[in-house]
């Protein structure tokens, strides 16, 4: 969207005027505090086009009757106290413009209020954020399940339940859902598991026949509504972290395909120095922080460490040319999983290689759960052309892709 967000640690319950000091903000320029604890219906545009038009007075912003935890300065300098916690009430003053917004204002001060929250989304109570996913109908006659793209899920018509099923999860068919029950998204509940007024996070598996009832799940943290308690739970089958992975089979590179490889090394050979040379201009006409030729360390498959090299170049296909060696000495397969030590945990089941949909088509910052779905989706890609369509499309992007969406558009 456009927005950069940089974070910046302060101290329990530090009051906003000191955070500001440490950060060297200048309190006479225009600039908006907001609480973070605060999930507030869409208003911010609303506030900030109502406070220009009063430059020189602070202006309160309420919401369902509380204090909205928003300031504009340099206004709102003196009223800094108004937004700290515990947050209160602005006390009522003449000399302050008071804005009344409409919606719900809800103070995420507990889990309780956390889980009301998502109730309120999936009721659709919150203006302007109505659930983006698709609607079906549940045996519960007031309410109805909105369920993400790619979800499995079976006969939910004859769940009495209702609430959000995110993208890429799996609910087994013989689980039993009553009254309100939030899944995220690539979330596996195994079969016979009963929820009920629960709130499972992404990424998390639910175990076979487990019970889960007025909860929050994360991973492998319970925390029970009840009581506020947490434990962290050591059995997987129980609960723990989601990995939908591919059924695979491990394979190496064909003898014929070295041969070729070889025949590419030694046509492309001549050529290295060139390629170091446009790397090392590039770098210092573009001022990038990379060096022209990038060093790193990876895993092979033979459970080895070792430094690899490649292009500083805009394609990738032909940055890792030098890697190509490794196929040869059988250390790496032509295609496979990413190698790079920060990609490669965890990923034991899946033959690791020089090219990939990872290393041709994603950002090297892109989050673990996107390198993690499209390694997926490539593998579940049956067509017989998948890896010359991945290398004919990489030689057209002159940088990665930040985009599941686009992604999936690169390989199918």
């Amino acid at each position: 969207m456009g927005v950069k967000i940089e974070y910046f640690l302060s101290k329990p319950q530090e009051k906003t005027k000191s955070v500001l000091n440490r950060l060297s903000l200048p309190t006479n320029e225009s600039i908006l505090i907001i609480r973070g604890d605060i999930f507030r219906s869409p208003c911010i545009t609303s506030f900030i086009n109502f406070s220009r038009q009063f430059p020189n007075e602070f202006v309160q912003a309420k919401m369902a009757n509380e204090n909205a935890g928003m300031s504009l300065l340099p206004a709102a300098e003196p009223y800094l106290d108004g937004i700290d916690w515990p947050l209160i009430n602005n006390a009522e003053n003449n000399s302050v413009v008071t804005l009344v917004l409409h919606g719900l204002c809800n103070m995420l001060d507990s889990f309780q209020a956390y889980l009301q929250v998502n109730l309120s989304l999936a009721r659709n109570d919150i203006p302007a954020l109505t659930p983006m996913e698709r609607s079906f109908t549940s045996a519960n006659p007031e309410q109805d399940f909105y369920v993400g793209a790619k979800a499995d899920t079976q006969g939910l018509d004859k769940q009495h339940a209702w609430g959000i099923i995110g993208e890429n999860s799996k609910v087994d068919p013989s689980v039993e859902m009553k009254n309100t029950v939030i899944i995220g998204n690539d979330t596996l509940i195994d079969k016979g598991s009963m929820l009920e007024n629960c709130l499972i996070l992404p990424h998390t598996y639910v175990g076979e026949g487990l019970e889960v009832n007025n909860s929050i799940l994360c991973k492998n943290l319970l925390i029970n509504l009840n009581t506020d308690g947490h434990i962290l739970v050591d059995d997987q089958a129980l609960i723990g972290p989601s990995q939908l992975e591919a059924n695979i089979t491990p394979s190496q590179t064909h003898f014929m395909t070295r041969i070729f490889i070889l025949a590419i090394l030694l046509i492309s050979l001549p050529f290295w120095p060139l390629l170091a040379t446009y790397a090392l201009i590039r770098v210092i006409l573009l001022k990038l922080k990379a060096k022209p030729i990038i060093q790193e360390m990876i895993n092979d498959n033979l459970g080895q460490s070792l430094v690899v090299y490649s292009f500083n170049t805009p394609t990738r296909i032909i940055s890792l040319l030098p890697q190509l060696c490794l196929v040869l000495t059988g250390q790496l397969d032509l295609f496979g999983a990413p190698a790079q030590i920060r990609y490669a945990s965890g990923q034991n089941k899946h033959r690791l290689g020089v090219f990939g949909p990872v290393q041709l088509l994603l950002d090297e910052d892109a989050p673990e759960e996107e390198r993690s779905l499209l390694i997926l989706e490539f593998d579940n890609n049956s067509s017989n052309t998948k890896y010359l369509s991945l290398l004919k499309q990489s030689l057209f992007i002159p940088k990665a892709l930040h985009s599941q969406e686009s992604v999936n558009k690169a390989i199918y």
